[in-house]
Protein backbone atom coordinates (compact mmCIF):
# COMPACT_ATOMS: atom_id res chain seq x y z
CA UNK A 1 0.00 0.00 0.00
CA UNK A 2 2.82 2.40 0.83
CA UNK A 3 4.43 1.66 -2.56
CA UNK A 4 1.24 2.43 -4.53
CA UNK A 5 1.00 6.04 -3.37
CA UNK A 6 4.51 7.09 -4.55
CA UNK A 7 3.97 5.33 -7.89
CA UNK A 8 0.67 7.18 -8.41
CA UNK A 9 2.30 10.48 -7.47
CA UNK A 10 5.24 9.91 -9.85
CA UNK A 11 2.81 8.86 -12.62
CA UNK A 12 0.77 12.03 -12.10
CA UNK A 13 3.85 14.25 -12.14
CA UNK A 14 5.13 12.62 -15.32
CA UNK A 15 1.76 13.23 -17.02
CA UNK A 16 1.76 17.00 -16.35
CA UNK A 17 3.81 17.94 -19.45
CA UNK A 18 1.43 15.88 -21.59
CA UNK A 19 -1.63 17.57 -20.06
CA UNK A 20 -0.06 21.00 -20.52
CA UNK A 21 0.68 20.29 -24.19
CA UNK A 22 -2.98 19.44 -24.86
CA UNK A 23 -4.20 22.89 -23.82
CA UNK A 24 -7.57 24.42 -24.65
CA UNK A 25 -8.72 26.24 -27.81
CA UNK A 26 -7.68 29.57 -26.28
CA UNK A 27 -4.14 28.17 -25.86
CA UNK A 28 -3.94 27.08 -29.50
CA UNK A 29 -2.00 30.20 -30.49
CA UNK A 30 -5.01 32.18 -31.69
CA UNK A 31 -5.66 35.50 -29.96
CA UNK A 32 -8.45 38.02 -30.53
CA UNK A 33 -7.52 41.58 -29.55
CA UNK A 34 -9.03 45.08 -29.53
CA UNK A 35 -12.64 44.09 -30.26
CA UNK A 36 -14.98 47.01 -30.94
CA UNK A 37 -18.21 47.81 -32.75
CA UNK A 38 -19.64 50.89 -34.38
CA UNK A 39 -22.78 52.45 -32.92
CA UNK A 40 -25.86 51.11 -34.71
CA UNK A 41 -29.62 51.39 -34.51
CA UNK A 42 -32.10 48.57 -34.25
CA UNK A 43 -34.65 48.62 -37.05
CA UNK A 44 -32.77 51.13 -39.19
CA UNK A 45 -29.42 52.35 -40.32
CA UNK A 46 -26.88 54.74 -38.90
CA UNK A 47 -24.12 56.59 -40.65
CA UNK A 48 -21.56 54.13 -41.91
CA UNK A 49 -23.91 51.15 -42.22
CA UNK A 50 -26.16 50.08 -45.05
CA UNK A 51 -29.36 48.05 -45.10
CA UNK A 52 -28.75 44.33 -45.60
CA UNK A 53 -30.71 44.38 -48.88
CA UNK A 54 -28.14 46.76 -50.35
CA UNK A 55 -25.38 44.36 -49.32
CA UNK A 56 -26.81 41.40 -51.17
CA UNK A 57 -28.84 39.96 -48.30
CA UNK A 58 -32.30 38.64 -49.11
CA UNK A 59 -33.69 39.69 -45.75
CA UNK A 60 -34.82 43.25 -45.03
CA UNK A 61 -32.53 45.04 -42.60
CA UNK A 62 -34.11 45.62 -39.22
CA UNK A 63 -30.68 46.90 -38.19
CA UNK A 64 -27.10 46.21 -39.16
CA UNK A 65 -23.74 46.87 -37.60
CA UNK A 66 -20.08 45.89 -37.78
CA UNK A 67 -17.52 44.54 -35.33
CA UNK A 68 -13.78 45.00 -35.79
CA UNK A 69 -10.76 43.35 -34.17
CA UNK A 70 -7.26 42.01 -34.60
CA UNK A 71 -6.83 38.24 -35.08
CA UNK A 72 -3.34 37.01 -34.14
CA UNK A 73 -2.27 33.45 -34.88
CA UNK A 74 0.90 32.51 -33.00
CA UNK A 75 0.16 28.82 -33.59
CA UNK A 76 1.86 26.38 -35.95
CA UNK A 77 -1.07 26.07 -38.39
CA UNK A 78 -3.58 28.31 -40.13
CA UNK A 79 -7.08 28.78 -38.72
CA UNK A 80 -10.23 30.28 -40.19
CA UNK A 81 -12.88 32.59 -38.71
CA UNK A 82 -16.15 31.05 -39.90
CA UNK A 83 -18.88 33.09 -38.20
CA UNK A 84 -20.36 33.60 -34.79
CA UNK A 85 -23.35 34.49 -32.71
CA UNK A 86 -24.39 37.14 -30.23
CA UNK A 87 -27.51 38.06 -28.32
CA UNK A 88 -27.54 41.57 -29.86
CA UNK A 89 -28.19 40.41 -33.45
CA UNK A 90 -30.00 37.61 -35.23
CA UNK A 91 -27.21 36.80 -37.71
CA UNK A 92 -23.41 37.09 -37.54
CA UNK A 93 -21.43 36.81 -40.79
CA UNK A 94 -17.87 37.44 -41.91
CA UNK A 95 -17.71 40.16 -44.59
CA UNK A 96 -15.28 42.19 -46.60
CA UNK A 97 -15.66 45.58 -48.24
CA UNK A 98 -14.70 45.63 -51.92
CA UNK A 99 -14.54 48.33 -54.57
CA UNK A 100 -16.53 47.44 -57.69
CA UNK A 101 -16.03 50.18 -60.24
CA UNK A 102 -16.64 53.31 -58.20
CA UNK A 103 -18.97 51.68 -55.67
CA UNK A 104 -17.93 50.23 -52.30
CA UNK A 105 -19.86 47.04 -51.54
CA UNK A 106 -19.89 44.61 -48.67
CA UNK A 107 -19.93 40.91 -49.40
CA UNK A 108 -20.06 37.82 -47.24
CA UNK A 109 -17.04 35.52 -47.19
CA UNK A 110 -18.77 32.13 -47.54
CA UNK A 111 -15.57 30.24 -46.62
CA UNK A 112 -14.71 32.55 -43.74
CA UNK A 113 -11.49 34.47 -43.17
CA UNK A 114 -8.17 32.63 -43.04
CA UNK A 115 -5.53 33.59 -40.47
CA UNK A 116 -2.21 32.04 -41.51
CA UNK A 117 0.19 30.54 -38.95
CA UNK A 118 2.47 33.19 -37.51
CA UNK A 119 0.38 35.98 -39.03
CA UNK A 120 -2.36 38.41 -38.08
CA UNK A 121 -5.42 39.86 -39.79
CA UNK A 122 -6.87 43.26 -38.95
CA UNK A 123 -10.63 43.62 -39.25
CA UNK A 124 -11.21 47.35 -39.73
CA UNK A 125 -13.62 49.80 -41.38
CA UNK A 126 -13.42 49.55 -45.16
CA UNK A 127 -11.97 46.04 -45.04
CA UNK A 128 -12.77 42.76 -43.29
CA UNK A 129 -15.39 42.87 -40.53
CA UNK A 130 -17.90 40.81 -38.58
CA UNK A 131 -21.35 41.82 -39.82
CA UNK A 132 -24.26 41.97 -37.36
CA UNK A 133 -27.62 41.60 -39.08
CA UNK A 134 -30.93 42.03 -37.31
CA UNK A 135 -29.73 44.16 -34.40
CA UNK A 136 -32.38 43.96 -31.70
CA UNK A 137 -31.48 47.01 -29.58
CA UNK A 138 -29.49 50.16 -30.37
CA UNK A 139 -25.74 49.79 -29.89
CA UNK A 140 -24.67 53.00 -28.16
CA UNK A 141 -21.18 54.34 -27.46
CA UNK A 142 -19.81 52.95 -24.20
CA UNK A 143 -21.93 49.79 -24.18
CA UNK A 144 -20.35 46.34 -24.22
CA UNK A 145 -21.65 43.02 -25.50
CA UNK A 146 -20.27 39.53 -25.93
CA UNK A 147 -19.88 37.70 -29.19
CA UNK A 148 -19.00 34.05 -29.72
CA UNK A 149 -16.62 33.75 -32.66
CA UNK A 150 -16.48 30.36 -34.37
CA UNK A 151 -13.08 29.25 -35.66
CA UNK A 152 -12.38 26.15 -37.73
CA UNK A 153 -9.64 24.83 -35.40
CA UNK A 154 -9.75 26.93 -32.23
CA UNK A 155 -13.50 26.37 -31.85
CA UNK A 156 -15.65 28.95 -30.10
CA UNK A 157 -13.85 31.99 -28.69
CA UNK A 158 -16.00 34.39 -26.65
CA UNK A 159 -14.93 38.04 -26.70
CA UNK A 160 -16.38 41.32 -25.47
CA UNK A 161 -16.91 44.19 -27.90
CA UNK A 162 -16.96 47.82 -26.85
CA UNK A 163 -19.20 50.15 -28.87
CA UNK A 164 -17.19 53.21 -29.91
CA UNK A 165 -16.71 55.67 -32.72
CA UNK A 166 -14.07 54.77 -35.32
Amino acid sequence: VSVARPILTVGFLLSLPILAACGSPSDAGLHVEDVWARPAMAGGEMSGTQPAAAMGHSMAAPGTGAVFMRLVNDGPEADRLLGGQTNVAGVVEIHETVLEGEVMKMQMLPDGLEVLAGDEVLLKPGSYHVMLIGIQDDLEVGERFSIDLQFEKAGTVTVEAEVRMP
